[in-house]
């Protein structure tokens, strides 16, 4: 079942919050993604872990080339498979 535009931003934001050790509310939707100074080898492991909860496969530079959490979320809801 396709996740909504919420639920996947809503996920990603609780995982760079505890990877950053950030409160989740620090973490606004269209904030940079570099801004959180997470490495490439964390993003690559939460791009996997977001992988496999919505069931398709996504590029290890997801975050990188979609630049915040909200253009992120909102390529996986419009690719995601129905």
């Amino acid at each position: 079942m396709p996740k909504t535009f919420e639920e996947i931003s809503d996920w990603i934001i609780l995982n760079i919050s505890r990877h950053a050790e950030l409160d989740p509310s620090e973490i606004a939707p269209d904030a940079d993604i570099a801004q959180f100074r997470l490495d490439s080898l964390l993003l690559v492991n939460i791009t996997t872990e977001l992988e496999e909860w919505v069931g398709m496969e996504l590029s290890p530079s997801i975050f990188w080339e979609m630049g915040t959490i909200a253009a992120t979320s909102q390529w996986i809801t419009e690719n995601q498979e129905v």
